[in-house]
């Protein structure tokens, strides 16, 4: 039914490429919130609360690994 015959003229890194940027799209995206949104709801303004900071550590960690398996 399906015909993936075509695939297999392309290269592996293309793939790698492909998912190291589906990891960096949510990155893009929590960049794009606004401080106020990111806080709404939380006692205080702790850096640990920070989304940007954790997705930065989340998302790092993940390309690392996919770089180097």
């Amino acid at each position: 039914m399906f015909n993936f015959n075509w695939l297999h003229n392309v290269p592996n890194g293309w793939g790698r490429l492909l998912l190291i940027l589906a990891f960096i799209a949510p990155l893009l995206f929590a960049f794009t919130l606004k401080r106020k949104y990111i806080y709404e709801g939380a006692g205080d303004d702790a850096w640990w609360r920070n989304l940007k900071l954790w997705i930065v550590l989340i998302v790092a960690v993940q390309i690392a690994i996919y770089l180097y398996f």
